[in-house]
């Protein structure tokens, strides 16, 4: 038999079973209550960082200001936020807040539930949040993951910048032995040869092969410096850099720049700076640069987005020294050529003045060495115990008024919801579950046949109607 529910007859099984809603309610609350009496609060403590370009010393032949697209921003903020709960800037914090390791929260569990990075679009700025059981701890966590994270980028550029510190130290040391032997041979071939002048055609000369060994000197240490990088870049990266392929793009800048670095090259001893070609020249350099260094970002960002931050950067330290170091060779084949040229002019001069313009030649060759040596040392010095600039605390973390957890409003009234739902639900599903006849219609409905009349149940009126006295009256008389 099809049973029809009729919504008045749902309303006023409500309203009848209204003492079991009422009292599944109440139980509900006071569960949620419970739920708050045991559960303890949570406090968040939050604080505010600058996010901003890194400005490093420009000690490579790359070197150049290049545009920070949207792009390079977001991808600066994003991997900034993962170096911030990275395991080795999470767990000192773990366990310098933890009195007691057995209940110290997993590295995973700690990142997962108490640390939230959220960046501002189109700003530099990066809010961190990070929970504690009390608004003091709170904040001491905050302050000392904060710590931690400058601590772990102040180590990264240490590490990146140690290589090149002890290359540079390693060269400052033979180039000023090989100056003070150059310098020797120079004395003793003048007191032998009696030459201590020159004439204007020597002098010519000399200032010409002189401008372009140091030209050979400083492309000699970019090569030297370039292929130190790389060879400790690739022992950092081991296999994981193998994945990464270089684009054509990366190829073609890399020629470009070779080709235009040649190109400059050739023009030493014959053009200043001030000269128009050289200006062309230096101007299409700059704007092959930036586009390499545009274009490498892009192939980080695309080809290596699950990497760890650290890994990045070697990735795109090791395709800007591949790129340094083919444009050190492509020079390096077009100031040999420049040199044979002064080479053959030498062989028309005595050999006296021959003898005086070589030993002069490695005298201002061996100086040249030393002194930009000393003074890239010098930079690579600062470079490494120079704290890095690139993330500044604009807003310091906050010591929390309120807690954030549990919620105390939204619980007991959840509670209070939740309780209603389930008294109204358990009431009908009492009463429709019941298959027992309760109406005359349902006596109707079972034996299809018209109904005559009722008899009363007086002492279930009684009960239900206490305040009737007639009613009472009839039934005592009928007891």
């Amino acid at each position: 038999m099809e049973q029809i529910i009729d919504l008045k007859d749902i309303a006023k099984i409500l309203i009848r079973k209204r003492k079991t809603i009422i009292n599944v309610t109440g139980i509900c609350i006071l569960l949620g209550g419970a739920y708050l009496v045991v559960t303890p609060s949570t406090y968040q403590s939050t604080a505010m960082l600058r996010i901003k370009q890194t400005q490093g010393l420009g000690n490579s032949v790359l070197s150049t200001e290049t545009g920070y697209s949207d792009a390079m921003a977001r991808q600066l903020m994003n991997t900034n936020a993962e170096i911030l709960k990275s395991r080795n800037v999470v767990e000192p914090v773990i366990t310098a807040i933890e009195d007691d390791g057995s209940n110290a929260p997993t590295y995973e569990e700690f990142v997962k539930n108490r640390i939230e990075t959220k960046p501002y679009k189109e700003t530099q700025l990066l809010q961190v949040s990070v929970t504690g059981k009390s608004p003091e701890k709170a904040q001491e966590a905050n302050q000392l993951l904060i710590d931690s994270f400058l601590n772990r980028l102040a180590d990264l550029s240490h590490v990146e910048q140690k290589t090149t510190r002890e290359f540079l130290q390693k060269r400052v040391v033979t180039a000023k032995a090989e100056l003070s032997e150059a310098e020797q041979k120079l004395q003793q071939f003048q007191v032998d040869n009696k030459i201590y002048s020159t004439n204007d055609q020597m002098k010519g000369l000399t200032d010409k092969i002189t401008l372009i060994d140091r030209e050979k000197a400083q492309n000699k240490l970019d090569l030297e410096t370039a292929q130190a990088a790389l060879g400790s870049i690739n022992a950092d990266l081991g296999s994981a850099g193998a994945s990464i392929a270089d684009s054509s793009t990366v190829q073609a800048y890399k020629a470009q720049l070779a080709n235009l670095e040649a190109r400059k090259a050739s023009y030493a001893g014959k053009y200043t700076d001030s000269h128009p070609d050289m200006k062309e020249v230096n101007d299409q350099i700059d704007k092959a640069r930036a586009g390499l260094q545009q274009e490498i970002n892009a192939i980080i960002s695309q080809q290596a987005p699950s990497s760890n931050a650290a890994q990045q950067g070697l990735l795109a330290d090791k395709f800007r020294n591949e790129a340094a170091l083919a444009v050190a060779q492509s020079k390096e084949v077009a100031l040999a050529d420049l040199d044979k040229a002064n080479e053959d002019a030498m062989k028309a001069l005595p050999e006296k003045e021959r003898g005086y313009i070589q030993a002069k030649r490695d005298v201002d060759v061996a100086q040249d060495i030393y002194q930009m040596l000393s003074k890239r040392l010098e930079e690579a010095k600062v470079a490494e115990v120079m704290v890095p600039n690139e993330v500044q605390i604009v807003d310091a973390p906050t010591l929390p008024e309120k807690s954030i957890a549990p919620r105390r409003v939204l619980i007991m009234l959840a509670s209070a919801v939740i309780g209603l739902l389930l008294g109204c639900f358990y009431t009908l599903v009492q009463s429709f579950g019941n298959r027992k006849v309760q109406t005359s219609k349902d006596v109707e409905d079972m034996l299809q046949v018209p109904m005559l009349g009722i008899i009363p149940n007086h002492s279930k009126t009684v009960r239900e109607e206490p305040n009737n006295k007639v009613l009472r009256w009839l039934y005592k008389v009928r007891g």
